[in-house]
């Protein structure tokens, strides 16, 4: 890990998740916002290329925190720098993240058991490392990288969905528990989207720079949720306000039936 300890006077973001997909074009944006970057991720040599790129082009200070947030010991280290050891901590976006599909009876036990510390134990511990952080310093902003399919049961996918689902919920609680600390906490919903983590051919797939632009247009308001794309925030709508129960599961398993 190359911890930035320079006195720059930019603001400091730290992105996980950052090697590629929706967290690669959130590294990318806060460079051209001028911002210095921490990227955290398992893929040493990407991470340290994409660490050359952005400084070169934008003049920034950018580092890398190689590690397995699935790993308790990994996820201790980078939790302590967030609340003591870098020189400040402006923003976080919490974007790693697995989903392994297939019904829960056909997961093996360290699948189920790596999509849970991932998807949740990491997220929850960073995001209250920064919050911890933050409040002493009366600002700060959280970004947390949920699912469409938090807004609704997902057969097939039941498992990665609980956890998007835990994702939204606690970070909209936070959003509004910390709100007179000057904080302001997002959690983001990207749908069907052109990442590594995603690569089946589907029509209209949204693009990760579109998910980014979505967060950064939605952190300018006070709402503690978006979801990224007009057809899936209206699907989020439909099937977590309006369809009856059953049929959203029915809908759903439909949807989902190619991951079984």
């Amino acid at each position: 890990m190359n911890t930035p300890t320079n006195t720059s006077t930019r603001p400091l973001a730290v992105i996980t998740g950052a090697s590629s997909g929706i967290g690669e074009q959130f590294a990318r944006r806060y460079a051209r916002e001028g911002f210095d970057l921490l990227l955290v991720a398992r893929s040493a040599t990407v991470l340290h290329a994409l660490a050359a790129e952005l400084s070169h082009e934008h003049g920034t200070t950018v580092d890398v925190h190689v590690a397995d947030l699935a790993d308790p010991a990994d996820l201790t280290k980078l939790t302590g720098e967030l609340v003591s050891g870098l020189p400040r901590l402006d923003h976080l976006v919490n974007c790693a993240g697995v989903a392994p599909g297939g019904d829960l009876a056909d997961t093996d036990e360290s699948t189920f058991r790596h999509l849970v510390e991932l998807n949740v134990v990491a997220l929850t511990l960073l995001t209250r490392a920064a919050i911890v952080r933050m409040r002493t310093a009366g600002r700060g902003t959280i970004v947390n990288v949920s699912s469409s399919a938090a807004y609704q049961p997902t057969p097939h996918l039941a498992a990665y969905g609980a956890t998007k689902s835990y994702v939204l919920m606690l970070t909209e609680a936070m959003s509004e528990e910390n709100r007179a600390h000057g904080l302001r906490i997002l959690s983001v919903a990207p749908g069907d989207t052109e990442t590594p983590m995603n690569p089946g051919p589907t029509r209209n797939k949204r693009q990760p720079v579109q998910v980014v632009d979505t967060t950064f247009a939605a952190l300018a308001g006070k709402a503690p949720s978006v979801v990224d794309g007009l057809a899936n925030s209206v699907m989020a709508t439909l099937s977590s306000r309006l369809f009856p129960r059953r049929l959203r599961l029915q809908v759903a398993e439909r949807m989902m039936r190619d991951k079984a």
